[in-house]
């Protein structure tokens, strides 16, 4: 439609730093878990993917698992679509109902399958057309099966976008994340330096043997903890 050929052909032009999201993007035949996007919105669908992600930290399935979970999935969507997007310049298609995710067998996001065509919209529409047909029935399957606030799902998701559209070609200073997740990040001066901060805590410290965010974690006392 566009002479642009499909986004798999833009992979070679992920170089240098970007290199490393090759690997979150699935390329031919897979030998790994493939589910369609729109299937994680599946009660039994997401209660397995649970369940096997669970084991690997040896607790039960809870909100706060499901939080580190989405960060998972979240990057693996999120960093891809805009990297190739910016760079073949024109939206990529990742729409829920025509994206799967590759799991590893703990049931963790690791690649992205994508429909082998872009859309009619130039690359600077990419994060709205992500937050419409992808992102807000995936947040509100994840808010409802967690029993988390969806701002928490939403700080996630600008965790990565915020972050992805900094490292790309031609970045834009002035870049501001799309609703509902307007003032999810902002910058903040603390002792002498400027620092990325989360309007709302991610929660993912509450597992055992994860960290917390360090200095973008909002919650001053886990900051400031020996």
């Amino acid at each position: 439609m566009n002479g642009m050929g499909n986004p798999q052909d833009l992979l070679s032009r992920l170089s240098g730093p970007l290199a490393p999201i090759r690997d979150r993007l699935s390329h031919g035949p897979e030998f790994r878990r493939v589910v369609p996007s729109a299937q994680v919105l599946e009660a039994d669908v997401f209660a397995c993917l649970m369940q096997s992600y669970a084991r690997r930290f040896g607790v039960k399935s809870d909100g706060y698992l499901v939080s580190l979970w989405s960060q998972k999935y979240l990057a693996t969507v999120i960093i891809p679509v805009m990297a190739l997007s910016v760079i073949g310049g024109q939206a990529v298609h990742a729409d829920i109902e025509t994206t799967e995710i590759v799991v590893d067998d703990d049931g963790e996001p690791v690649a992205l399958g994508l429909p082998s065509a872009f859309t009619t919209e130039e690359a600077d529409q990419t994060a709205s057309l992500l937050v419409s047909t992808h992102l807000t029935p995936l947040v509100e399957a994840l808010a409802k099966r967690s029993g988390l606030s969806r701002k928490v799902f939403w700080g996630n998701a600008a965790h990565y976008l915020e972050w992805i559209v900094r490292q790309l070609p031609g970045k834009n200073p002035d870049f501001a994340l799309p609703a509902p997740m307007t003032d999810a990040i902002r910058y903040v001066e603390e002792d002498g330096l400027r620092l990325r901060r989360r309007k709302v805590c991610c929660l993912r410290d509450r597992v055992p043997g994860v960290e917390d965010c360090g200095s973008l974690c909002p919650d001053r006392v886990k900051r400031i903890k020996p």
